[in-house]
């Protein structure tokens, strides 16, 4: 679409503004809108100088924080209704991080959607032309959250903090028997136990309608709570990372407008079982899916496949720090809760961390890798370009990742899995920083060693403002000791 062609798509269209959108080093979403009559053809071919990049967690710092938003006009699409309480006519557009170094205008390399282009790139060195993403995304959809007071450093009150989860399904309310639904007992109920089907299928209609995003399917997951699972469909790289993004959204807003609450945090309820997002994913040359061997009578696997599954448990433990970014990631993997603590991979194994779903035999289309660690509040670019560039390299130095594992691994004995090989994910997000800081070279070249530096020098603050900040458990466990 030229620019030309985008401002006459947005004056047919009767568009009242232009919200230009992008996300920060960790994912957050960050929204510009300008009126349509501001908007002319050199905005849409030079950029518009609207960004001060010292305002943006992890960009720049004030004396040198001017930077440029290059609109992407393929991604221009009429948001829902739901976005303006005023009934105006809006629209998005992704646009790329630019920055001007010695008169010429560059790609800032801390653009996350800008890194997951750069490791598609990578695709042709390995002779193959695209990357395919199936993401699943789970998330809980309260009726109401309540903080009090927040906890974080000079805002710490004496007076007491915590916080409630309100839901007409939980356990712990009261006069709900008809919607009652106990801790793990979630999963596919139907109404009127599932209280939230409508408010899932609105967002679907809209995700569709609006977006052309293509829903697989929908579904209550196992939490309590309104725990829901929306299942996208398979996409190529960018194209699926933005989808993601733009699902995520449309679920806060969605809710919001229904009165209620969403969060992807992984793991709000104790004792339930907590958000994923596990990651189809799968590699092509044109038409041709390269990880599917017919002749395989184990999984239908090609050697590559194989390879790129070497690769990924290679470097699981440095990818959690991508993959799993938050304290409360970790809170989420922990054996009997569905969530993968060991790497290995299997086949039809959900207990693994690497997955190879069986559910029938000889379609091409459908062979691919599910990787079953990452949770939903992973930066979806980074953590698809992470999980390319760790395939990719597994596939360089063709490392083999062992048989797969048919047990469930949450039952084997240590000893057992010594002799499986089989090591445990890391525990804490700490953990999880310092693997990203000794094996990282399989990203350096993408992600660039200052973008690398910057996240982990950030995480490391959120991690230490945890590991200082008292809880109400500690509190209660131990005041009087």
């Amino acid at each position: 679409m030229t620019e030309i062609n985008i401002i006459e798509k947005i004056q047919e269209q009767q568009v009242d503004f232009v919200n230009f959108w992008f996300v920060d080093i960790f994912g957050e979403l960050h929204s510009v809108g300008i009126p349509s009559y501001s908007l002319t053809e050199d905005h849409f071919k030079n950029g518009l100088e609207k960004l001060d990049a010292s305002s943006i967690r992890g960009f720049k710092s004030v004396n040198r924080s001017d930077m440029i938003l290059l609109p992407d006009t393929t991604t221009f699409k009429i948001l829902p209704p739901d976005y303006d309480d005023n009934k105006r006519k809006n629209a998005r557009i992704f646009v790329e991080l630019c920055e001007i170094s010695d008169s010429v205008q560059l790609r800032y390399n801390r653009d996350s959607r800008g890194i997951a282009a750069k490791a598609v790139d990578e695709l042709k060195n390995f002779g193959l032309t695209r990357a395919v993403w199936g993401p699943e995304l789970e998330f809980f959809i309260f009726d109401k959250i309540s903080l009090f007071p927040s906890p974080i450093g000079a805002t710490q009150s004496y007076g007491g903090s915590g916080y409630s989860i309100e839901s007409s399904e939980a356990p712990w309310t009261r006069g709900n028997a008809s919607s009652r639904i106990d801790l793990k007992g979630g999963y596919y109920p139907a109404q009127p136990k599932d209280t939230l089907e409508g408010i899932r299928k609105d967002i679907c209609d809209d995700m569709y309608k609006y977006f052309q995003i293509k829903v697989e399917a929908q579904h209550h997951e196992v939490a309590t709570s309104g725990q829901c699972e929306i299942n996208l469909l398979h996409d190529e790289t960018v194209i699926a990372a933005d989808n993601v993004v733009t699902a995520k959204n449309l679920v806060k807003v969605k809710s919001k407008k229904n009165g209620k609450v969403a969060t992807f945090m992984p793991k709000p309820v104790y004792g339930d079982n907590a958000s994923a997002m596990h990651m189809h994913q799968s590699v092509w040359n044109k038409e041709k899916n390269m990880m599917y061997d017919p002749n395989d009578k184990v999984a239908e696997l090609s050697q590559l496949g194989r390879y790129y599954i070497g690769g990924l448990l290679d470097h699981a433990d440095a990818l959690c720090a991508i993959s799993n970014p938050t304290t409360n990631s970790y809170k989420r993997l922990v054996p009997d809760f569905e969530a993968p603590v060991n790497v290995c991979w299997g086949i039809g194994n959900r207990s693994s961390a690497v997955r190879i779903p069986m559910y029938s035999r000889g379609s091409e289309k459908s062979k691919r890798v599910e990787y079953r660690v990452p949770d939903p509040t992973a930066n979806i670019y980074l953590l698809e370009a992470a999980l390319l560039l760790a395939g990719l390299d597994g596939i360089k130095n063709k490392k083999d990742p062992g048989d797969p594992v048919e047990e469930n691994v949450y039952r084997l004995t240590s000893e057992q899995k010594r002799n499986y090989k089989i090591r445990s994910l890391p525990s804490t997000l700490k953990d999880a920083l310092e693997s990203l800081k000794s094996d990282q070279k399989f990203l350096e070249q993408i992600f660039t060693k200052d973008f690398l530096d910057t996240y982990i020098s950030m995480k490391y603050v959120e991690q230490d403002a945890f590991a200082q900040t008292p809880t109400p458990w500690e509190v209660s466990m131990y005041i009087d000791v």
